[in-house]
């Protein structure tokens, strides 16, 4: 319990640091940029780089970048361990991959895309508060409160129905990935099966193939779903 709450901690203060850094390092390049450069940008886009962009990298770095190397170092080790326990089964191992690998990379543009439009329109609801807020008096003196109120909830809403469909994207990927899965050990099951029946396998072997291969698929499976 002392080590998981020291190895959070420490996580969360390096992140932190980390972003404070970049924001300070993003704000002063954009003070070192032409005119034209922010004739051409909007003033929501530009504090939604400063703010939830390096938030987004903050979230990644006291969260998930520790699992995810572990992952990778224990998928590593695993794979030395089937290798070594059957090289003929550790080969039907790899038939899931390209499956995989085809999924990952479909969801992975998917959500890029996603993800830009959600920033897109998550820049278009801080410029509409960059806009009203500083300028809050001629507002009222033109009595507009209630056009700055639809402007806002349009806005807002575009930022749903944006995150909307990421979610729907990303809310398909993770059982698409449990899937490809558990068909992977489907075809481990059978192919040990023949193997056991043809001589080639022993029956412990293959139950201590089948543990690790399990513990493989479900690091692998955290993986994929960190990578998009």
């Amino acid at each position: 319990w002392l080590l998981s709450w020291a190895k959070q901690w420490t996580l969360a203060w390096v992140s932190e640091r980390i972003a404070a850094d970049l924001r300070n390092r993003t704000y002063s390049h954009m003070h070192g940029l032409s005119l034209d450069f922010f004739a051409t940008r909007r003033t929501g886009d530009l504090i939604a780089r400063v703010g939830s962009d390096t938030e987004r990298i903050n979230n990644f770095l006291s969260i998930h970048l520790v699992d995810f190397s572990s992952n990778v170092l224990l998928v590593v080790l695993t794979a030395v361990v089937l290798v070594w326990l059957s090289p003929t089964l550790a080969l039907f191992t790899l038939l899931p991959f390209p499956l995989m690998a085809w999924v990952v990379n479909v969801v992975r543009e998917r959500m890029r895309r996603g993800v830009t439009q959600a920033g897109t329109a998550l820049g278009d609801m801080t410029s509409v508060l960059a806009d009203a807020i500083p300028g809050v008096r001629v507002v009222k003196a033109f009595a507009q409160e209630q056009r700055e109120c639809d402007r806002f909830a349009a806005a807002n809403a575009a930022v749903v129905a944006a995150n909307d469909r990421v979610n729907v994207v990303w809310s398909f990927f993770g059982p698409l990935v449990s899937l490809t899965n558990e068909l992977g050990l489907l075809v481990v099951w059978a192919a040990g099966a023949w193997l056991v029946f043809g001589d080639g396998l022993t029956v412990g072997t293959l139950t201590a193939f089948l543990a690790y291969i399990s513990r493989f698929y479900i690091r692998l499976e955290s993986i994929v779903r960190m990578l998009p």
